[in-house]
């Protein structure tokens, strides 16, 4: 009986921690993102230099240099996240030689499924989680 009861707590803990620890390692995936752009807009900001971050298939398409280099390619950046998850973003991210950010979207992606969309505002390369599907709050009944 004890051992009956033990795999039916288990049965119902197991799903849930799983789900907790899955929602634990998105976020530190965002907060790893979030870091290498303010790290980027520092550079930026600090060298005078103006940066670009692409989506990571974008840049994999970019004509390679013969020879030559190409005048933009050492502006372009592709950050890198823990394996497996990787990213898109459109249009790239413009960090500007102060420091400001172009307005952009992106996506984290953990085996080809989009698990949080992320979006810039302002422009100050903060990332807020985009809420997609959300019901927008209802208004008080008036009385």
């Amino acid at each position: 009986m004890v051992l009956v009861i033990f795999a039916l707590s288990t049965a119902v803990i197991m799903p849930s921690m799983s789900r907790m620890l899955d929602q634990a390692t998105a976020h530190a995936v965002f907060f790893d993102f979030q870091k290498q752009v303010s790290d980027l807009r520092r550079e930026a900001n600090r060298t005078g230099e103006p940066l670009r971050i692409l989506d990571p298939a974008a840049a994999e398409a970019l004509p390679q240099p013969a020879g030559e280099e190409l005048p933009d390619r050492d502006l372009d950046r592709v950050l890198e996240l823990r394996d497996p998850w990787t990213y898109t973003m459109a249009p790239a991210l413009e960090i500007a030689e102060g420091g400001v950010c172009s307005i952009t979207s992106a996506n984290l992606v953990h085996q080809d499924r989009v698990v949080m969309t992320l979006r810039t505002l302002t422009d100050d390369c903060r990332f807020i989680r985009s809420v997609t599907g959300a019901v927008p709050p209802r208004a008080p009944a008036s009385r």
